[in-house]
């Protein structure tokens, strides 16, 4: 029995991810294997090379290759202080008086986050996806 199809797990962890794309340019975060479905719960963005400096990173995340806003849409990473060596965000939806709605990806796509706004300097973090597989 595999565990990521049975319980919301660790899928992956990506090091060095570039909050510094330009406006369009997609980083891939898991591929998605063959003969399952991955359904996400959390993205945690953690190990920051430095804070956002005035001009946030905006990121969307979802199905590679389209919109890539099926998970959530604009998150503007503009919390990330002074501290940024021990913070990390956890970005997911959030459920109010209606169910959250969310595409589930199929085999062979990826789960991916956009650039919507460049972060105004260099900047790198680490991405942990969480979900599971079925």
């Amino acid at each position: 029995m595999n565990a990521k199809e049975k319980t919301v797990a660790l899928m992956v962890t990506n090091t060095g991810v570039n909050l510094a794309l330009t406006a369009g340019e997609e980083a891939v975060l898991y591929t998605v294997p063959t003969g399952y479905t991955f359904v996400p719960t959390m993205v945690v963005l953690r190990a920051f090379s430095k804070d956002e400096h005035g001009t946030p990173p905006i990121f969307t995340f979802g199905i590679g290759g389209g919109d890539c806003d099926e998970f959530l849409g604009d998150q503007t990473l503009n919390t990330i202080t002074a501290n940024f060596a021990s913070e990390c965000l956890m970005l997911r939806p959030i459920q109010a008086a209606s169910p959250v709605t969310g595409d589930v990806i199929p085999a062979g796509s990826t789960f991916s986050m956009e650039s919507t706004q460049a972060n105004g300097e260099a900047m790198t973090c680490t991405a942990d996806v969480f979900g599971y597989l079925f």
